[in-house]
């Protein structure tokens, strides 16, 4: 990497910011707010993960804020998720820990772009690749939907039209024969230097034939045209040996717990 571990895992942190409050401000109804230090993110969503905690720069008493936390998405109705990472989240860390919070650690992987563009895998001939605007932005909906066995509308709730109004968000979408069989999603943070790639997904159908590899190496390219010079994603397991294969390498962790709305944090 270009820059050291460190100073990009603190980046990462910062684009983290960056993303989840810009996808909270497009959505109706959602919401920023700051309670005991923590910085509360919420979407309105029923999923757990599109309503969430991360620390900031005030926060001065982790157990009070962990305590504000819960208070703040209770009082909305909303089950939440509590994501720290390692090395500058210690302090909650060991407070959640303390009070028996199921802590799952998540890898996040990273990727220099530079290199990576004289050797990125050629995208299959098959598939046409094409960012979605406001006539196709369900077809990104609908895969994503099917290739994580969720409801449609859920979906669209979050990532749907809304993100044609963030700037710095861009869907892509791949088509096979006019039929779109693969997705994902390009969100830059200017200020912290960083593209993350999230919401990758492929009809199970299509599976096993290069199309996620092929939009991921499409929001890449994007990323180094915009001048970035590193990219970021939180594999899932089974997406992990794919970002492996296209030259990603661990940069560091999250924990993150789901609290119910129901209990305390």
């Amino acid at each position: 990497m270009e820059r050291d571990r460190r100073r990009l895992a603190l980046d990462f942190h910062r684009h983290l910011h960056d993303v989840w409050g810009r996808l909270a401000g497009s959505v109706p109804g959602g919401w920023v707010e700051r309670a005991g230090g923590l910085r509360c993110i919420a979407t309105g969503s029923s999923r757990p993960t599109f309503n969430l905690a991360l620390t900031s720069r005030d926060l001065r008493e982790p157990s009070a804020a962990l305590d504000a936390a819960g208070d703040r998405f209770r009082s909305a109705g909303l089950d939440w998720l509590l994501k720290l990472q390692p090395g500058l989240d210690d302090e909650v860390l060991d407070h959640a820990r303390r009070r028996g919070m199921h802590l799952e650690e998540e890898p996040v992987y990273a990727i220099a772009l530079r290199p990576w563009t004289v050797t990125a895998p050629r995208p299959s001939t098959a598939l046409s690749i094409d960012v979605a605007g406001a006539e196709t932005i369900d077809h990104a909906v609908r895969g994503v939907a099917e290739a994580f066995d969720a409801d449609p509308g859920d979906i669209g709730r979050e990532l749907g039209p809304n993100l044609l109004t963030i700037p710095t968000f861009t869907v892509f979408i791949g088509h096979l024969a006019q039929e779109p069989v693969a997705t994902a999603m390009l969100a830059t943070t200017r200020h912290a230097g960083v593209a993350g790639i999230y919401s990758v997904a492929t009809r199970p159908a299509h599976r096993g034939r290069g199309f996620a590899t092929a939009v991921t190496a499409a929001a890449l390219a994007a990323a180094a045209a915009q001048g970035y010079d590193t990219a970021v994603l939180e594999p899932s397991p089974a997406g992990a040996p794919m970002y492996r294969r296209m030259g990603f390498a661990p940069l560091t962790s999250t924990f993150e717990a789901i609290v119910t709305s129901s209990e305390g944090p």
